[in-house]
Parts: C-alpha cells; structure tokens; sequence
C-alpha cells in the first residue's frame, strides 16, 4: 500500500500489484464536478486497461485535520444514487404533497386524512328558513282535503238516512260542475291556450263517458255487497280514505292529469265510495247510487284540479276556499253529531296556525352536514311531453 500525491495536493491510497513488473498510477485528470456545489472537484482516473472512474474530492475540513478528511467514491460512473461513507443514502427521496385523486398512486394510505380536510365543511346550506305566513298559507292544500272528505261523508249519512234524495245530488253535483268550468274559463281568460282548450275537452269527454259507465252499472253496484257485515265495510271506508289523505296530490304543478301518488288517493277515494254506495240497497233506487257515484267521480276527480289551479293563481282565494270548505263541513256535521263538528273545526284551526309555529320552532335543532365525503350526484335533465 502506498501513498501517491495527486496533482491538486490530496494523498490518494493505491495497491500495488506484487507482480513483479511495475504498473505504472493511473493518470489523473482534474474536472469540475456539476453537481459539486462545495466547492469539491472531481477526478478522473484511467488506466491502461481502458476502464474509466469517477473519484469525488472534498476540500480539507478546516477544523479537523488532512487526517478527517473524507472521499465520496462513485464506483460507477452512472450510477444515479451517491453512496457516502457508511453505505447511507446522503439524500432521501421528497414526498410529495397529497392529492385528492383517486387513480393515481400516491405514497400516503387508503385512510390518509389531509390536514384541509375539515375546511370543506358545510353546516345548514341547503336548510331553507320558513316564514310563519308562508306556511299558513301553505297548509290550505291540506286543510281543503281534509274538509272536503268531511263533506263527502256528510253527504252519504243524509242520503243514507233519506235527508237528501237521488235527483236533488245529481242535479247539485252537475251544476257545480257547470259552474266550475264556467269559473275555470273565467280565470284562464287571458293565460288559456289552444293545448288547454284541447285538454280541458278531453277531460269532459272522459268524465262524460265514465258516467254513462257508471249509470249502467249502478245495479250491480248497490248489490255488490250485500253479503258483506256492515261492520267490515264501515273499517274498509275508513282505511281507504286515510290511504286517500295520504297519498293525495298536494302539490300545484299537476292540472292536466294524474300521476303516482295522486292516482293511488284516487282509487282509494272511488273504492271507499263504491262501499259506501253499495250500502244504499235499502233506498231501491239506481238513480241514488249513480247521483252518488257521479258525485263521488266530481268531487275527488275533477274538484282537486280546480283547487290546485286556483292555488296557482292566488294563495288568498285558496286560503279562502280552505275556509268555506272547513265552514260547509262544519255546518252539515252540526245536525249529525256537533262533537264531529267542533273537533273538525279545532284540527282545522290547529293544522292552520299552531303547525306552522310548531315546524318553525324545531328548525332550529336542524344540523345538516356536508363536505367532501358525500358523494357525487349527477343532475339528470328531464324533459315531459304533455
């Protein structure tokens, strides 16, 4: 082993092959290393064999000595990954930062949670805040339901007891239709359409003939039955006209025709009145059951699209609709049974005023929550072809 002195002052150790025959030190060429930003030069060394090296330099430390000084040797020239004293890294790779992207490979677990996570977060943004007459308003929808089946039961209890006759319900019933679309021409004087006018035919069309069908089936009807306990049919009435309450149309965008659940709460309405009319067989008398079922057809076919339309217009004539319908119902149960009467009237005046006061107390208990764990959710575009 000895000690050869290279061109720019630094002891470098060679071995000398005991061979006999002296090799002559590999020469030394001085270049400056690109990445040597300490202020270390690179040596070249070849030998005579042909195969060339990259030996590192660093300056002598100042403060320690020629005897600590170290030598980074790169044992091959393209090695990308310097290898220090040790056989440690002299640098570790950067990580690099999160990012919200699911197919990309990313060196941070499936369950990484950045730090900007809770930043998105979102409380109450789509909470909509109500006003208390807005929802007074709001509730005739269903205050005009509900006294308008109180109407209809009244109207079979007096024409169940002969209080009302056949002829003067047909006649009532026919007129108020009249009258009905008289005022709906009225309304839609200036807002009518050709499209309209082509519906609102149709719709007489088909009231038309399915009364014929009614007329001619009243026979069978107001026999169907007769071997049924009146008890079971009473519970069915009843059954059937709460699935009617609660599954009748009470939005305003409908006037043309009927779609689920609307045409759920109108079976359960013809059904509930089918029982009702097959209970009339001690009158003996077609005319009633038909006058009954006609009316039936009015006043759950053709009635809620006139009071939704009306609610279109104007919020106060529907208000005002909810209040002569709750005043009708009211002054026919007075002469059946007043504790009917009264409790209507009470559940009238609480779904009007005391249910608004009570949604807008619990709004303020809402939390609703967002941020980026919810899910997308595409916004699909439909288009309807009346």
């Amino acid at each position: 082993m000895k000690i050869v002195p290279g061109r720019i002052g630094v002891p470098f150790l060679s071995r000398r092959r005991d061979t006999g025959s002296a090799t002559p030190p590999p020469q030394l060429q001085t270049e400056r290393s690109p990445n040597a930003d300490d202020g270390g030069a690179a040596v070249r060394a070849s030998s005579p064999n042909g195969d060339a090296g990259m030996r590192a330099i660093e300056p002598h430390a100042e403060t320690r000595g020629s005897e600590h000084t170290s030598a980074a040797v790169y044992t091959n020239a393209c090695s990308p990954l310097p290898i220090g004293v040790g056989g440690r890294h002299s640098h570790a790779r950067a990580r690099r930062p999160w990012r919200k992207l699911l197919y990309i490979k990313q060196d941070y677990p499936d369950d990484y949670v950045d730090d900007t996570f809770l930043m998105e977060l979102q409380k109450n943004t789509n909470v909509r805040m109500y006003d208390y007459s807005t929802i007074v308003m709001q509730t005739s929808v269903v205050t005009q339901h509900i006294s308008s089946i109180m109407v209809f039961i009244a109207v079979f209890i007096n024409l169940y007891s002969s209080s009302l006759t056949g002829q003067l319900l047909l006649w009532s019933s026919s007129v108020s239709t009249v009258l009905g679309f008289i005022l709906w021409d009225l309304l839609n004087m200036y807002l009518r359409t050709p499209e309209q006018r082509i519906i609102r035919l149709k719709l007489i069309k088909g009231a038309i003939l399915f009364a014929l069908l009614l007329f001619g089936l009243s026979p069978i009807l107001r026999t169907l039955t007769e071997d049924t306990s009146s008890d079971t049919i009473w519970a069915m009435t009843v059954i059937f006209f709460c699935v009617n309450l609660a599954f009748h149309d009470y939005s305003t965008g409908n006037l043309t025709n009927i779609r689920f659940p609307g045409s759920v709460s109108l079976n359960a309405a013809i059904l509930a009145s089918v029982l009702l009319a097959s209970q009339l067989d001690q009158l003996d008398s077609n005319l009633s059951v038909f006058a009954f079922l006609a009316f039936a057809l009015e006043w759950f076919g053709l009635f809620p699209i006139f009071r939704r339309y009306l609610k279109r217009i104007s919020a106060a004539a529907s208000m005002a609709m909810a209040v002569l319908l709750a005043l009708i119902a009211a002054v026919m149960f007075m002469f059946i049974s007043r504790a009917v009467a009264l409790l209507h009237l009470f559940g009238t005046l609480f779904i009007t005023f005391v249910c608004p006061l009570w949604l807008i107390w619990v709004q303020r208990y809402k939390n609703e929550i967002h941020g980026p764990w919810d899910e997308a959710r595409p916004i699909v575009h439909r288009y309807y072809n009346y």
